[in-house]
């Protein structure tokens, strides 16, 4: 059973990598031949002297593009990511907690071929209230009557085949979003959960344990998101934010918690559905 590894690390996200090899390698699918497929623009890097690393040429994209575009980025070596049975992208900044075996993490069959994981903020909460895309315009958008999970962008996965074709389809939206001039809402993250809310049984939906924030850590977690502040300016690579005034803090506070209710009573009346 070969594994193959996704990671996307340019400019200053190769901090990331030196410990995020040892800690895989020791801690993700132990027994299981790993190859890292790392995207990058440094000219060298840390263990590529490894025969389980390939260093892969690409280019700093400016943000949100970096993440956006992670898809077509990969299918740039689907003929070489065909040789593997399963592969996985990892975000730069996860760190596994403890040895994670296959039959807790990979796809269980039949239709169930690709692995996503719950984020733990929207864990357990009505799918109103998660951060789906609502524009009507893109790809990605889910009406507030629709959706089960929500998934996060950081960790996902699956059989080869599977995984490629998923990579083919959200690649195809997000360029299709991009000629109508619309941006997803959370990008790829966006893309993905729209995916999984028109077709639930080709995921096996882990529970949020397997990607917690640092800053919310939580009794039985399996892999940890490191915080990206402790070791980069990530407002210099995402550009700053605006601080906002007292009714922009209002208006945001009633949209996220009471606006909600109204757009699924209307979606609801209205039967929306994913189309």
């Amino acid at each position: 059973m070969k594994i193959g590894i996704l990671y996307l690390c340019t400019g200053k996200y190769t901090v990331f990598w030196p410990e995020f090899y040892k800690n895989f390698e020791k801690n993700f699918l132990p027994g299981c031949p790993k190859t890292y497929l790392v995207f990058t623009d440094a000219p060298q890097i840390a263990h590529e002297a490894e025969p389980n690393v390939r260093r892969i040429k690409q280019e700093a994209l400016p943000w949100p593009y970096s993440t956006m575009e992670r898809f077509r980025i990969f299918l740039t070596r689907e003929q070489e990511l065909r040789e593997f049975d399963y592969l996985f992208y990892a975000n730069a900044n996860l760190e596994c907690r403890g040895p994670i075996l296959p039959e807790e993490i990979l796809p269980r069959g039949g239709r169930e071929t690709l692995v996503a994981v719950c984020h733990l903020p929207y864990y357990g909460k009505p799918p109103r209230f998660h951060p789906y895309d609502r524009n009507p315009r893109s790809r990605a958008c889910i009406p507030y009557n629709c959706g089960q999970y929500y998934v996060a962008g950081g960790l996902n996965g699956g059989q080869a085949g599977a995984y490629l074709a998923l990579c083919r389809e959200l690649a195809r939206r997000t360029q299709e979003d991009l000629d109508h001039g619309v941006i997803a809402r959370q990008h790829d993250e966006s893309q993905l959960n729209r995916m999984v809310a028109e077709h639930p049984e080709w995921f096996r939906i882990l529970g949020p344990e397997f990607c917690v924030p640092e800053e919310t850590p939580v009794p039985n977690e399996r892999i940890r998101v490191l915080q990206k502040n402790r070791f980069l300016d990530v407002s210099a690579v995402k550009g700053r934010s605006t601080p906002q005034n007292f009714i922009q803090r209002k208006w945001e506070a009633f949209r996220l918690n009471w606006l909600p209710y109204l757009w699924w009573a209307r979606d609801t009346l209205l039967h929306k559905t994913l189309k």
